[in-house]
Order: structure tokens, then sequence, then C-alpha cells
């Protein structure tokens, strides 16, 4: 292969790579924007037991997962901590609104507004 066409192919696999996205966390409501191929993460902190739903407006996918840690190889007891990803499909405004439900407390709803270019 010649140097033009392994120059052309280590471009194409650079650029790939470029478009891999950043991970944006918001630290507090604010709206932002963000890129497409940029993953929203939203981060949730609770008590174990706490629900936790996400519900999107506009173009993008949203995942709840929780998070749990080790310490000395087990689970320490007490936190009910989640992720909430939100991936964008396309341009324009998207607002996501997490409920949080701990057990027995009273449920908190959040507004996160962002708009993707």
């Amino acid at each position: 292969m010649s140097k033009f066409g392994m120059a052309a192919v280590f471009g194409l696999v650079v650029a790939g790579f470029g478009m891999a996205g950043d991970v944006v966390i918001p630290e507090d409501t604010t709206p932002f924007t963000v890129k497409q191929g940029d993953t929203v993460r939203i981060l949730v902190k609770g008590i174990a037991g706490t629900q936790v739903k996400a519900k999107v407006t506009g173009p993008a996918k949203e995942t709840v997962n929780s998070v749990t840690t080790r310490v000395k190889g087990k689970m320490p007891i007490g936190p009910g901590n989640h992720e909430v990803d939100v991936k964008p499909t396309g341009k324009g405004k998207v607002v996501v609104e997490v409920t949080i439900t701990p057990p027995n407390g009273k449920e908190t709803t959040e507004k996160y507004e962002f708009e993707v270019e």
C-alpha cells in the first residue's frame, strides 16, 4: 500500500476515535449545549432502596443505571446511587426529568435542559 493510502486509512481511524464524544456531567440544572456523539450523565445520590426514573423529551434516549462500589471486595451498606445516561439521537432541544423516590421519603423531580448541536 502506498504512503498516501496508509495516511488516508490512519486519518479515517483517528477521525472515528474522535467521534466517540465526551461524557458531560451537569453540576446543576442550568441549560447547556452538547455535540452529537456526547453522553450526558446525571449523577443521582440516595440511600439504599432509592428509586430513580427518567423521562426524556426531545431527540435522545435514556438509561438509568445503579452504581455500586466495593470496599475490600464487598459492597458497603447504605448508598443507593444511580446514573442517568442520556445519548442524543439528533439535533435539537432535550429535556430530562429525573424523579428520585427514597424509601419512606418525599419524591422529588429535577429538570435538566440541553441543546444538541
